[in-house]
């Protein structure tokens, strides 16, 4: 595991995992993707639909489906614009500013828990970099109008939005930089994971990439479908599968590295090469500090 624990995606993906236990862990009032709109609309006033979306970072389909569920709970309204039927203003009703207190409050000790392994300046010199990297125009990634926030601090000085934000950046470059290989990141990982290994069960993967079996099953149901791994009945075990990579996964994976890499390139253009390297560290910080909250942290060490 000392590959993705240096790697970036892995690492933002698995704080991105962390946010979202220890806000579950806080709030029993909304998701974290909720209070990102609630504190929005709190802080902003109504906004259109689409500049609410630009605001968080999310794309359209997204913000209509957590916008719904907002809706659902008596929290936002959507209300037709005379000007422009085809859009839609959405502003906070009694119900949904009666809760704001406690979701501002859940989501600064979140932000709090997040950034308790640095100093002031360390916290500090995180969030500018990522703050950095999440202004990229990336590609096929939602646009975030970060001056649709100015300075209010609402999402642009958290580090569980600007971590999330940097994940999606990575994945969109993933996506483009690989296109044709039908892979996802995870998928390049099982791969990785397999090239390092004779055979590996799924319940395996599971413990030690720090996914849910189920979870794992979806990720490794892809690549089986396409030849890239194969599987045989465990020995020891008859109710599971030994998964191996196949010559045509090996040769994929292959192609595949230089893609990686040029991925990350393209995500962390603005940052010099140190700042990169105090990145991933503060990033691994966050790791080695909270993973024992995930229900199933990776195996072999954080540190």
């Amino acid at each position: 595991m000392q590959y993705f624990l240096r790697k970036p995606g892995f690492l933002l993906a698995r704080v991105d995992q962390i946010c979202t236990a220890i806000f579950g862990g806080l709030s029993g009032t909304a998701t974290l993707s909720q209070a990102e709109f609630l504190l929005l609309l709190d802080r902003l006033g109504p906004m259109i639909q689409i500049a609410l979306a630009g605001a968080a970072g999310v794309d359209k389909s997204t913000t209509a489906y957590i916008l719904d569920n907002l809706q659902a709970r008596g929290w936002v309204e959507r209300t037709v614009r005379k000007e422009d039927r085809r859009s839609s203003l959405v502003s906070l009703t009694p119900a949904g500013q009666a809760v704001v207190p406690q979701v501002q409050e859940d989501f600064a000790e979140l932000q709090r828990q997040l950034g308790a392994p640095f100093t002031a300046p360390e916290r500090a010199r995180l969030i500018a970099s990522l703050q950095s990297l999440g202004q990229n125009p990336g590609r096929g990634v939602p646009v975030w109008r970060r001056a649709c926030d100015p300075g209010s601090g609402v999402l642009d000085g958290a580090i569980s939005f600007l971590t999330r934000r940097a994940l999606q950046l990575l994945h969109a470059e993933f996506l483009e930089a690989t296109r044709g290989t039908r892979l996802t990141l995870r998928q390049f990982s099982l791969l990785f994971i397999l090239s390092r290994r004779e055979s590996i069960t799924q319940s395996a993967f599971a413990r030690l990439f720090g996914l849910d079996p189920a979870t794992c099953a979806v990720i490794m149901r892809g690549p089986a479908q396409r030849g890239l791994i194969a599987s045989a009945r465990c020995p020891s075990d008859g109710r599971a599968r030994l998964f191996r990579l196949t010559e045509a996964g090996s040769a994929l994976l292959a192609s595949m590295h230089p893609l990686v890499d040029e991925t990350e390139e393209a995500v962390f253009r603005d940052l010099s090469a140190a700042e990169r390297q105090k990145t991933v560290r503060q990033l691994q910080q966050i790791v080695k500090a909270h993973s024992a909250l995930l229900r199933f942290p990776a195996s072999g060490g954080e540190g």
